[in-house]
C-alpha cells in the first residue's frame, strides 16, 4: 500500500482504489475484489477493507449489489479526470474488439440456425 502520512489505513485504501478508477485500471462496471482480497492487496485488516468499501460506496465511487459484488460506477462529477485522447482511443479499441466478437458470434449462431432449418434432401 502506498505511504500517505496522516491518512488512516482505510483512507489509504480508498485513495488507492480511487486512483485505480481515475487511471482506468479499474473501469466502470468492473467488479472490485472481495473484501478479503482487497485487504490482502493493500496489506490491511479485513475490517479496514470493509470500511474502505463502505466509504467508496457512500462517496458514489462504487455500488454494492448484495450477493453479487461491489462494482465500480462512474466517478462523481467533481472527481472525474479530464478525458484524454489516449483514454478515448483505448475505449474505442475495446469497443471495436467487442463488436467484432459479437459479430462473429452472431454469424456462428445464424449459420448453426440455418443448418438446422434446411430440410433434409429427399
Amino acid at each position: 500500500m502506498s505511504d500517505q502520512p496522516g491518512l488512516a489505513a482505510y483512507q489509504r485504501v480508498v485513495e488507492a482504489v480511487k486512483k485505480d478508477i481515475r487511471s482506468g485500471a479499474l473501469e466502470v462496471g468492473a467488479r472490485l475484489p472481495g473484501h478479503r482480497k482487497l485487504a490482502e492487496q493493500h496489506g490491511v485488516a479485513l475490517g479496514t477493507a470493509q470500511k474502505a468499501v463502505q466509504v467508496l460506496e457512500t462517496e458514489g465511487w462504487v455500488v454494492s449489489q448484495p450477493a453479487v459484488g461491489v462494482f465500480v460506477q462512474e466517478p462523481p462529477a467533481e472527481d472525474r479526470s479530464p478525458v484524454t485522447i489516449e483514454t478515448v482511443i483505448r475505449q474505442l479499441d475495446q469497443l471495436q474488439a467487442a463488436v467484432l466478437h459479437l459479430t462473429e458470434r452472431v454469424e456462428q449462431l445464424e449459420a448453426a440456425d440455418d443448418a438446422r432449418s434446411v430440410p433434409p434432401s429427399q
